[in-house]
């Protein structure tokens, strides 16, 4: 046994307090974070804060909770007072009018190193190649199901149909943003398809929404597959324990094991494996992938603002965001290094899967299209579901109603935002 000299021991600790020192020196002042988490996910990041500041003493986190319906109003309102929050935790959708009002700052000239997040989720934070946040967290879709009705759940839509004709009964929100999970099933195009930084080019294939909307009517007729555009009332009955599937949230899971029972509640991802109609088989379903952001204040000092970006380095590392995920079981992490074990973490391990083949709409295309979903998607997949068009004339005529869309934006209208 090899003995250390304490005059060494004692070294190395006074190397190790200086680092810490330094460290500490460096992060100090107050910070306003603001969220519109609740729950276990509040809990959770509350934790994580008081971690940080144990860690670095020297400077104080105050987080506000506000709503997520009224958080980016309230944020826009104080900043144009110059007032707010230092940074705080949003919708990736909710950033346009951000970035058009110049309340957030952009990030480029801090020389970050972004390498460990995940591609997709840095579209959604990018407009014009400028930074304007850094990825938190992330949600999608997946299928919950009842292991009291399910032995073995169900991987392909052929099996959804045996499921529904077996009595099992299938809950599927049904809208058109709701149901786009199953066009990427549909797509003619290969498997390796680069998913990151979609744009008005390759979201919308008429073809494979076209295919994926007659598969779903023809599921519709069966009494036990049940559409519906009430999210909340099929929340509702799948946690009172009558339905045997349903295609939930990421972010409501933690809600719905609390009601449904641990011993219950079921999720593994959205079936795929096409049938008939598709042109490539046993293809992955492709959920839309949200990301929650962290901003920054532009009012906020330059010394403000690094310390803001060092404790968003603090969230996104890859044991934060662990353990954003195993203790909420409802978060993915938007860190590319963490790794979930299925047999510790059954449900993480499968959001975690799931938002590998979820699709993420860049910055840039909600920009542009922010309404066509809305005006025209939700138009067309109602006329073919009531019966009143063909599936395919909606996939032609919505692909149209885009195409003129896209031509009506001008090169200024495009690209400008954004643009120093």
């Amino acid at each position: 046994m090899k003995i250390v000299p304490a005059f060494v021991i004692s070294l190395l600790f006074a190397g190790c307090s200086s680092v810490i020192l330094e460290a500490n020196e460096k992060v100090q002042g107050r910070l306003l974070i603001w969220h519109s988490f609740e729950g276990k996910e509040a809990q959770t990041l509350n934790s994580i804060l008081a971690q940080y500041q144990e860690l670095y003493p020297r400077i104080k986190i105050v987080d506000e909770f506000f709503p997520e319906e009224t958080i980016t109003d309230q944020f826009r309102l104080q900043a144009r007072s110059g007032l707010g929050p230092d940074l705080m935790i949003s919708s990736f959708e909710e950033l346009i009018p951000l970035i058009q009002e110049d309340i957030i700052e952009p990030l480029n000239e801090y020389n970050l190193d972004l390498s460990s997040y995940l591609p997709r989720p840095m579209s959604q934070v990018t407009l014009n190649d400028n930074l304007y946040g850094l990825p938190f967290v992330l949600t999608t879709q997946a299928l919950c199901y009842n292991k009291t009705q399910v032995e073995q759940p169900l991987q392909t839509l052929p099996e959804m149909i045996v499921g529904a004709e077996s009595k099992l009964q299938i809950a599927v929100p049904s809208n058109f943003l709701d149901t786009l999970w199953g066009v990427e099933i549909f797509r003619a195009e290969p498997d390796n398809r680069k998913l990151d930084n979609i744009g008005v080019d390759n979201i919308f294939e008429p073809k494979a929404w076209g295919n994926w909307l007659a598969w779903l009517r023809h599921a519709n007729k069966n009494p036990n597959f049940i559409l519906s555009s009430d999210t909340s009332t099929l929340k509702q009955i799948f946690t009172e324990g009558q339905f045997a599937y349903y295609i939930c949230d990421t972010d409501d899971i933690s809600d719905i094991k609390a009601i449904l029972g641990a011993d219950k509640l079921g999720v593994t991802t959205l079936p795929g494996a096409a049938n008939q109609f598709a042109e490539v088989k046993h293809k992955p379903a492709g959920p839309t992938l949200y990301t929650k952001a962290i901003v920054f204040n532009r009012i906020s000092s330059n010394a403000t603002t690094k310390s803001a970006l060092q404790l968003a380095s603090f969230l996104t590392n890859v044991e934060q965001q662990t353990k954003l995920a195993v203790e909420t079981e409802s978060l993915i992490p938007a860190n590319s290094e963490v790794q979930l074990d299925k047999r510790l973490s059954p449900i993480q391990a499968v959001l975690l899967a799931q938002s590998k083949t979820a699709v993420a709409v860049s910055l840039k295309f909600v920009y542009e299209f922010e309404d066509a979903d809305e005006i025209h998607g939700d138009l067309y997949y109602n006329l073919v579901m009531a019966g009143e068009m063909a599936p395919m004339e909606a996939a032609e005529k919505f692909g149209q109603k885009i195409q003129e869309i896209k031509e009506s934006l001008t090169q200024k209208d495009a690209m400008s935002l954004g643009e120093e």
